[in-house]
This record gives C-alpha cells, structure tokens and sequence, in this order.
C-alpha cells in the first residue's frame, strides 16, 4: 500500500459512512500497512478530534 491507495481509501470512507469513528478506523488500519515514513497523515487523521472535517477539507483542496 502507498500513500496514494491509503488516502483513497479515507476519501472513500467519507463518503460511503460519513462518520467520525469510520473514517478514525480505517486510518489506523491503513497506518499499519504504510511505511513508517509515510505514516504522518494517517496518525494526524487518528488523533484529529473532527476527522471527517479533516477528510473533507484534504478532499477539497487538492491540486
């Protein structure tokens, strides 16, 4: 997995479950397979208080 595939999968969870606890657990499933390098959004997302908004805000602003 790549960051890439990782941060797919968030964008996906969002969407499909739109809550807070779906998006936190699928982070942490996703930090496991990421290099540990490559890992920093992931723990951010984890220990974000509101991550859905965090999820939303990454989505909408990418180039």
């Amino acid at each position: 997995m790549n960051l890439q595939d990782a941060t797919l999968a968030l964008f996906l969870t969002a969407r499909l479950h739109g809550n807070n606890a779906a998006i936190k657990a699928t982070a942490k499933r996703c930090a496991k397979l990421l290099p540990r390098s490559k890992r920093d959004l992931m723990y951010a997302i984890v220990d974000s208080s509101e991550p859905l908004r965090l999820v939303n805000y990454l989505a909408e602003h990418l180039d």
